[in-house]
């Protein structure tokens, strides 16, 4: 979560592999708001949204620009984490283009990616069973 520049509050942090939204997504979200702040419990929800979260394999953002094509940036991947990283790594980028160079830009530009495994037709039930298999070991621990 995090405020935005009116002072609201954007809240997040659902993930579906199924590709599918939750129908009602306030009130699928409303109940993990209220565990971290339940004195909002009489609070509207104004707006909300869904989409398709990029997931990296090493859960990490792919920030740079393009080596052929060095005037085109890129910033992609943000593993569900993009509500408070995308604002950051915008300002890297805004710092590389405004001055034609960015030290934190070159240090995720230097971050190795791997594709994921499985090729279309595997790859979303292979990610699904490997969080699945993480998480599980979480809660057993």
């Amino acid at each position: 979560y995090r405020l935005s520049a009116d002072r609201r509050l954007l809240f997040g942090g659902a993930c579906h592999y199924s590709g599918r939204d939750p129908a009602d997504i306030a009130a699928y979200m409303k109940p993990k708001m209220l565990k971290v702040f339940p004195q909002l419990a009489n609070t509207r929800i104004d707006f909300q949204w869904g989409g398709k979260i990029g997931i990296t394999a090493n859960r990490f953002p792919q920030v740079g620009r393009l080596q052929q094509h060095p005037n085109v940036f890129y910033a992609q991947g943000y593993s569900g984490h993009g509500l408070n990283v995308t604002h950051w790594t915008a300002r890297l980028l805004a710092e590389a283009i405004h001055a034609g160079h960015s030290q934190g830009l070159d240090v995720f530009s230097a971050v190795p990616h791997l594709t994921f495994p499985g090729g279309k037709a595997l790859r979303s039930p292979l990610l699904a069973l490997g969080m699945f298999w993480y998480r599980l070991r979480e809660v057993l621990g």
